[in-house]
């Protein structure tokens, strides 16, 4: 992250009596438990994607995990989350992965498109409080 910028930020706070931003460091872990390939289509924050972090095109494969090392700089109103969309190889179903700081309760998955039913989220919570979110079969439906 820009030194500069983070000191431009906090000072055009001071100077309008907003809050200064917060910056957090954090890890988002992407696990993918299906059969199918998973391609990182886009991958957003406010902040920064530290490397090494996976960048568009890269696939995941069954059985493998993904982990985005993320500084996001964010007003207290904002959440600081990263948003991670992966599209299944193959398949017509997309997988969005929201994980946000420890302790800000923003982390969230979503499965969509024909077939999806097929598919469910996991969200859990790593020691140090930074989110597992994992994509798995489901059997199924009933």
């Amino acid at each position: 992250m820009n030194k500069s910028y983070l000191t431009e930020l906090r000072d055009k706070a001071m100077e309008t009596g907003a809050p200064p931003p917060a910056c957090d460091h954090y890890d988002v872990t992407v696990s993918n438990e299906t059969a199918h390939s998973l391609v990182l289509t886009s991958r957003t924050v406010a902040g920064t994607f530290d490397d090494p972090a996976p960048g568009t095109g890269h696939v995941l494969h069954p059985d493998a995990s993904d982990t985005f090392r993320i500084t996001s700089v964010h007003y207290p109103w904002e959440s600081g989350a990263a948003t991670l969309r992966y599209q299944m190889a193959g398949v017509p179903v997309g997988f969005t992965a929201v994980g946000g700081p420890p302790g800000s309760h923003a982390s969230s998955a979503m499965v969509e498109g024909h077939g999806c039913e097929y598919y469910a989220c996991a969200i859990e919570g790593r020691r140090n409080g930074d989110p597992l979110i994992r994509l798995i079969e489901a059997w199924p439906p009933g």
